[in-house]
């Protein structure tokens, strides 16, 4: 199989370095979810999604004070009105659904890196990557369609309260309330707010550190994990069952190996364990 190729893009420029691909969005001046945007992101979510190289993928922006902002409104209400639907039968999944929803269910773990202002559908593609890391006093959201006499077309009212909760999604949506990056590590928003100067680094070592693991390992855990918010009981079996695949895995049982040869379960081993399962990686590179 020849490899993947994502150099058709015209904003965004993509970084494949095997198990991690980094998508850098480019799209000036006001980075917003312009139609050539949408499409490239339809387009790349739906290629990696199918690789089967990668396990992290990375998205940011390369503006320093903006990450991805809302739809293009000016040309959008130019456009002819769509028919408007009688019941909810009718519809679908819009694109921005679609984008987010391979952003939270492809089996890669999704990371946004967010360094400056992220609103409406950019908010949207934030809240369905898997860990979002904010950098503190640039790194802003809002969901911001109900001032302007919408409702959210990205997924927000969905992800949101999943995140923050109702009371504090409905504060945040109803009121088009600017969510700084402190407050939005406090109530769940984001894994965690960094400096500017530090979050490059961290989600560099987070992304390699994820993809040294075993592949299957990754991906089969990000399966049993979604299965979260259902019944504990069918998601306790389905993780028996990955697990009881993984303990047959060849590379499951060398890094187990690794990790007994330097000093897993042993009580120097035990105190340092967050080193020492760094060590195990590094090993298997």
């Amino acid at each position: 199989m020849s490899k993947l190729q994502y150099d058709s893009f015209t904003t965004l420029k993509v970084e494949d370095l095997g198990r991690i691909v980094t998508a850098t969005v480019d799209n000036p001046p006001l980075y917003l979810l312009t139609r050539d945007l949408v499409e490239d992101l339809d387009t790349f979510t739906r290629q990696v999604s199918a690789d089967p190289d990668p396990l992290v993928v990375v998205l940011k922006s390369r503006d320093p004070d903006i990450f991805i902002t809302h739809n293009d409104f000016a040309n959008l209400y130019r456009m002819q009105p769509p028919e408007v639907p009688a019941s909810v039968g009718e519809v679908g999944l819009n694109h921005m659904h679609e984008i987010c929803e391979r952003l939270r269910t492809m089996n890669q773990i999704t990371i946004a890196q967010v360094e400056g202002r992220a609103s409406g559908g950019g908010a949207a593609i934030v809240m369905a990557c898997d860990m979002k890391f904010g950098a503190i006093g640039k790194a802003v959201f809002n969901t911001m369609s109900v001032p302007i006499g919408s409702v959210p077309g990205g997924g927000a009212s969905q992800y949101l309260p999943r995140l923050v909760g109702r009371s504090r999604a409905i504060e945040l949506i109803m009121g088009g309330l600017d969510l700084d990056a402190l407050t939005a590590e406090r109530w769940g928003y984001l894994n965690r707010a960094l400096s500017p100067a530090e979050i490059d680094d961290f989600v560099s070592c987070t992304a390699r550190r994820i993809a040294a693991c075993p592949a299957e390992a990754v991906r089969l855990t990000k399966q049993v994990i979604a299965l979260a918010d259902g019944p504990i009981e069918d998601g306790l079996r389905q993780e028996n069952f990955r697990l009881q695949r993984l303990m047959a895995s060849s590379e499951s049982l060398a890094n187990v190996e690794r990790f007994l040869a330097i000093g897993g379960e042993t009580r120097e081993g035990e105190m340092r364990l967050e080193a020492l399962l760094g060590d195990v990686l590094g090993s298997s590179l």
